[in-house]
């Protein structure tokens, strides 16, 4: 987890540090939002990013989706949470929480 505490990846995934146990445990599958959510705070890298969505059983991100390609950018430059919601809402795109 790049030495990360679980309570600091939960801040930085904007998820509860209940929920993240539940998932780590295997009691809770997180959506697609959720688990990139978790990729971002983990800062982990666009390819290992897309390997996260397939073996969480979601479609990768699709660069020509405008949604996609603005949390692929935030993955890739490896931008806070906050600020890949912030483009999201700016582009009137849901936001991943």
């Amino acid at each position: 987890m790049k030495d990360l505490t679980k309570a600091e990846l939960a801040r930085r995934s904007g998820i509860s540090e209940v929920y993240l146990h539940q998932v780590f445990a295997g009691r809770r599958n997180p959506s697609r939002d959720r688990l990139l959510c978790i990729c971002v705070g983990l800062g982990i890298t666009l390819d290992e990013t897309q390997r996260m969505l397939t073996q969480g059983g979601y479609a990768q991100l699709y660069p020509r989706t405008r949604r996609d390609a603005i949390i692929s950018y935030g993955v890739v430059h490896q931008l806070p949470l906050g600020e890949i919601n912030d483009k999201l809402f700016a582009e009137q795109e849901k936001t991943l929480f």
